[in-house]
């Protein structure tokens, strides 16, 4: 089995090594891409030659994935020796968590290149494959179902049997979120809670119970959007905000830096936006049992790695006047695979399904057992975890 957790900054590959038993792995790509210049003499032998990734098309050539940084580092040595430059910006396929509609066909055929790089062949004939989509966004009408149906299509095509999952569900399959329930054994009803994952394009949020979800939606103003009104702030390059956060912002500390000033703030309103989208939707939930239950809340995605997010966000939760109660505030195990994680989780459902042969001929005496979800018995998957960061 293997799952895809297609981000707007990253794709994150997880995939379970059943040869060997070692457990999960997870490869990450990142999903840019280059455009060559038509500077550059002979492109297809270059690239070839080098042994990049890229795609061609429309007559132009596009270097994709890590490799984009691999050629920059090169063209950063003929910085001011007056030598043309051979590579466009770096640029992304995907914008607020959907393939970019705006770049024609070219954000398609790169980021199916992305994915064909980053997952391989299927390791047997119709492998499972699940990979995750955001909520429906509420503040645009953006097209969530033309990004999952290209997605199925494409996946289908490499010889996957594809399945597909809500971003935030997955989180919750991957963390189990856990709360009250007199009608469960030990009183609690566990993959029940809030689930939110904060990426570069989309925060997506999914209230789920015993893992149904009640409530799935996206908001848009996450990552990204901090990074470029953090910018904008502190008189910057977007890239150099971005890697200031990367490598020294956290929260709970005070600092005179513009930048630090400037992230803070746009965090504090990314947060604010997300608990006033929550709030309001859960106002008009129509199932006012699970409204008197405290949620525990669990958190993931890159844009959340940042030390002390979680505590900031539990204070301003605390801050608020909410129309639901508050268990609990933490951060998954690993922010970054935690969604692909729970896509995983999903495929070894699908799996387990799919390879259940039924009996030619049942007996009457035999009681059928509950076809009990995978998910509750894999909580946390296998222990061993190999990182593959390319």
């Amino acid at each position: 089995m293997k799952a895809c957790d297609v981000g707007t900054m990253w794709l994150v590959k997880g995939e379970i090594d059943e040869i060997d038993d070692s457990g999960v792995s997870f490869q990450m790509e990142r999903n840019v891409f280059a455009e060559v210049q038509k500077s550059l003499e002979d492109p297809d032998e270059v690239l070839k030659e080098n042994n990049y990734t890229y795609i061609k098309y429309k007559n132009r050539y596009y270097v994709v994935g890590e490799d984009v940084f691999k050629v920059h580092d090169i063209e950063s040595l003929f910085k001011g020796s007056g030598q043309s430059s051979y590579f466009s910006e770096v640029r992304r396929p995907m914008r607020d968590g959907l393939i970019n509609t705006a770049e024609d066909k070219m954000s398609i055929a790169i980021i199916q290149a992305i994915i064909k790089k980053l997952v391989g062949k299927p390791s047997v004939e119709n492998e499972v494959l699940c990979f995750c989509v955001p909520g429906d966004p509420v503040t645009s009408n953006a097209n969530v179902l033309f990004h999952r149906m290209m997605l199925t299509n494409f996946i289908k095509s490499l010889g996957y049997t594809p399945e597909c999952i809500n971003e935030a569900l997955a989180l919750i399959f991957s963390e189990c979120p856990t709360s009250e329930d007199p009608d469960e054994e030990g009183g609690v009803a566990k993959f029940s809670g809030l689930g939110i994952s904060m990426g570069a394009g989309m925060c997506n949020l999914t209230l789920s119970w015993k893992q149904i979800p009640l409530l799935s939606f996206s908001v848009e103003h996450c990552g990204d959007w901090i990074d470029h009104e953090a910018a904008k702030i502190a008189g910057c390059d977007v890239a150099t905000i971005t890697k200031y956060k990367e490598k020294h912002f956290s929260f709970g500390e005070d600092s005179a830096e513009l930048k630090h000033m400037a992230l803070n703030v746009y965090y504090e309103a990314m947060m604010n936006n997300v608990i006033e989208n929550f709030s309001s939707r859960f106002k008009k939930m129509e199932d006012e049992e699970k409204r008197d239950i405290p949620l525990e809340i669990v958190i993931g995605g890159g844009t959340a790695s940042v030390p002390g997010f979680a505590e900031k966000f539990a204070s301003l939760l605390k801050a608020t006047d909410l129309p639901f109660k508050v268990k609990d505030v933490r951060m998954a195990k690993n922010p970054l695979f935690s969604v692909c994680n729970g896509c995983l989780i999903k495929a070894i459902s699908v799996e387990s399904k799919l390879n259940k042969k039924p009996k030619k001929e049942p007996s009457s005496e035999t009681t059928p057992k509950e076809d009990k979800q995978t998910t509750s018995n894999k909580e946390n998957l296998p222990k061993k975890i190999k990182l593959n960061k390319e």
